[in-house]
């Protein structure tokens, strides 16, 4: 065996700012339902030509591949550079090709006509700049992203998500005390978002300021009302009071997939196993629609050694998954339940149409390498 890990069995949210808050695939997903959603302001337009419309479906399917060769073709017809490159962009960010998305960017930057600059003025610059500066983060370039995040917060200071997206470059940088005051902006600027506020303590503790984050929630108790208790549990999981975050969620868990999730993880870090199974089971057929939930419990059969389920289990994750930002993640954990069940085969294929898709994906790469020589 490769001894890879599988993807997020145990992640508490599903909106990190960074690539760090969660796993690097997982944010990958995440940030281009972002991306896609916010093309919606910036796409289809009376003047689109046929190619780019039949690119920008490719693209809100997840369809990057050929995404990326409508845009190609697109750009080609020499119309609408702007919002071409862009569109572009996203795409390769959905293969993981930070690199080539940076670039290509960079050339929508430069690319504006005269009628997109008088259609969007400076908002479209300004939201490819924020995806340059996600790539910046991913490729590992964070002094340039922090240099993007500083010109827009001078033309929105009282932006939370820019505010949270320069600290967290700024604790990958390994400056956590910076980064602490850009949090600490982003938190007095929306001070009950306590959602936000469990997503920076979560950046924190992944860049190694653990201790800093948790002081977010000194005054938090199990008891207090004025936060969801949904969301306290949460934030108790967080906090590592496993007991205290299930007698929260627990009365919820067979309605709520979010109590049902952290219900289950909350199981899973006390380990007791077989109680997290039973929290999915209580969810009842609900939980065949929820990729998150399926894949929590492939993870589960996965650490019981139980490989021939969780293959079955990862079918019907990447199954709900469809359409979703779970998808990425689902075909992955299939691909390692499959190689960990023998079936080197299989997995190999699945890894080859896998990689099509999601090229830049390197550690992928090396697994595909290693699954050749099974």
């Amino acid at each position: 065996m490769s001894g890879r890990y599988l993807m997020n069995d145990t992640d508490v949210s599903k909106k990190p700012v960074t690539e760090k808050g969660v796993s690097v695939k997982k944010f990958a997903v995440l940030l281009l339902t972002i991306c896609i959603a916010a093309a919606a302001l910036t796409g289809c337009s009376p003047k689109d030509t046929e190619t780019m419309a039949q690119a920008e479906v490719c693209l809100e399917q997840g369809d990057y591949e050929n995404a990326v060769l409508l845009y190609d073709q697109a750009i080609g017809e020499g119309k609408q550079l702007q919002a071409c490159y862009r569109g572009k962009g996203i795409a390769l960010m959905g293969q993981m090709e930070y690199g080539s998305a940076a670039e290509t960017f960079r050339k929508a930057l430069d690319s504006a006509t005269f009628t997109e600059k008088n259609l969007y003025h400076d908002h479209m610059e300004d939201d490819i700049r924020k995806y340059l500066a996600s790539c910046y983060i991913h490729s590992g370039r964070y002094e340039d992203a922090i240099l993007i995040y500083d010109a827009l917060l001078e033309k929105d200071d009282e932006n939370t998500v820019l505010h949270m997206e320069r600290g967290t470059a700024k604790a990958a940088a390994g400056d956590l005390d910076s980064a602490k005051s850009d949090f600490d902006r982003a938190i007095n600027l929306d001070r009950k978002n306590y959602d936000m506020i469990l997503e920076i303590a979560q950046t924190l503790e992944k860049y190694g300021g653990k201790k800093i984050g948790m002081k977010y929630f000194s005054g938090v108790s199990a008891s207090d009302a004025n936060i969801d208790p949904i969301l306290r549990g949460k934030i108790l999981y967080y906090l590592e009071d496993y007991k205290n975050a299930l007698d929260l969620l627990n009365p919820f868990a067979a309605d709520d997939e979010q109590a049902a999730l952290i219900a289950c993880r909350c199981q899973i870090a006390l380990g007791n196993l077989d109680a997290a199974r039973d929290v999915i089971s209580g969810f009842g057929s609900k939980s065949d629609s929820s990729p998150e939930l399926m894949s929590l419990l492939g993870s589960i059969y996965m650490k019981q050694r139980n490989y021939e389920k969780a293959v079955k289990v990862y079918e019907r994750a990447v199954k709900a998954a469809q359409g979703t930002a779970e998808l990425q993640t689902a075909l992955y954990n299939r691909i390692v339940a499959y190689e960990y069940a023998g079936d080197f085969e299989k997995a190999q294929k699945l890894l080859a149409r896998y990689l099509k898709q999601y090229t830049g994906d390197k550690e992928a790469k090396r697994e595909y390498r290693f699954l050749k020589t099974r």
